[in-house]
């Protein structure tokens, strides 16, 4: 079985489908402290927002507590997910579903300039030097990463280089994708389709070719980063540090319950304004962990030969954090800009404040509802 490949359209290219004119298209975000759903409708080839929503997982797993990442059973998940459809209205019976980057395998490398049958038959021999599993317990799907500048330059006629590809592999354990499976299918929804949460970011988040960017998914319990350079994701890594952490750090250090040290944090942040000066202190030394872990992938990034970056793009509830987009740009240098993934679709005038307040949080799921636009 194939992964229904999970790289189809995730740069910036676009396809449509001319008899799928009125189809909707459900994404479905399984966080690991909220469910989220976004059904588009294809109209006009335009993606236009039929319904969203999303449901905190805390009542439904132990140690349930609104912003924690929660560790919940496939039943607890399925009844959650059917409360989720209903409270929605959703109508779509298959959805696009998001597999979480600590459940797979992600990795880039390179293979000689074969042909497209050739490259059928070596990629998957290939991949047993870089997967740690047996490849009898996963699935895998590739894709051909089309040339940076600098690769083009090397292999260009007379500089005595053979050319070479860089493909990214993944691959996904088989009981990974199974349990998905039965929990959507609890749920009443058939999967259309999986894909690797990163690659969804990206879909939802680039407008156009900005060069070299940092992609930063600042979710509760792991922060997923990547680089996409050309409208293309080319390299990935993930830690698990999340907002969680930073509710837990003010909870222990003011003593105070984790439900008042969330509103804490999400009111004052890392902004040091007289009356919250000491919950910034404590979220600072955390916060730069994750602006530390990012310079030490662009270290890397620029080590194998990338572009430096022109800017970075952050979401996830995280990235809602007050003070989060000036601190990254102090760390960086460079522009950073909150997603707005319902740029890209077509919503009444009404909604506008409340998507602009949610948009970073539902990145994933719009960007899994486009993956057919």
């Amino acid at each position: 079985m194939a992964l229904n490949t999970f790289f189809q359209d995730f740069n910036i290219r676009k396809t449509f489908s001319q008899f799928k004119k009125y189809k909707s298209f459900l994404g479905i975000d399984l966080g690991s402290s909220s469910l989220k759903v976004v059904q588009l409708k294809k109209e006009r080839e335009r993606p236009i927002l039929e319904t969203y929503g999303e449901l905190s997982l805390a009542k439904y797993g132990m140690d349930g507590q609104t912003g924690r990442s929660v560790r919940i059973i496939e039943d607890k998940m399925s009844e959650a997910l059917k409360d989720l459809i209903k409270e929605s209205q959703v109508t779509a019976k298959q959805a696009t579903v998001s597999i979480p980057i600590k459940d797979s395998f992600l990795t880039t490398i390179e293979m000689p300039d074969l042909s497209k049958a050739e490259l059928h038959e070596a990629v998957p021999f290939e991949a047993r030097k870089y997967i740690p599993i047996p490849m009898s317990e996963v699935e895998i799907d590739w894709w051909v990463l089309p040339p940076q500048s600098r690769e083009m330059k090397a292999a260009s006629p007379g500089s005595g280089k053979k050319k070479l590809l860089s493909i990214i592999l993944a691959a996904v354990p088989k009981e990974v994708i199974a349990k998905y499976r039965s929990i959507l299918k609890d749920s009443g929804i058939e999967v259309s389709a999986f894909e690797i949460e990163v690659f969804a970011f990206a879909r939802a988040s680039i407008k156009e070719d900005f060069g070299s960017i940092l992609l930063m998914d600042m979710g509760a319990a792991t922060t997923k980063i990547s680089i996409a350079d050309g409208g293309v994701i080319r390299s990935s890594h993930s830690f698990d540090r999340g907002g969680q952490e930073l509710t837990l750090a003010l909870s222990q250090s003011m003593g105070i319950d984790f439900e008042r040290a969330e509103i804490l944090k999400r009111q004052a942040g890392l902004l040091k304004k007289p009356e919250n000066e000491g919950v910034a202190s404590i979220l600072e030394t955390l916060f730069e962990y994750s602006s530390s872990e990012g310079e030490r992938f662009l270290i890397d990034w620029k080590r194998k030969g990338g572009r430096a970056i022109s800017r970075v793009l952050i979401g996830g509830g995280g990235a809602l954090l007050p003070g989060a987009k000036d601190a990254l740009i102090k760390s960086y240098g460079v522009e950073v800009d909150m997603i707005n993934p319902f740029y890209k679709v077509v919503y009444p005038p009404f909604l506008e404040p409340a998507l602009k307040e949610i948009g970073p949080s539902f990145v994933n799921a719009v960007g899994l509802a486009l993956r057919e636009f």
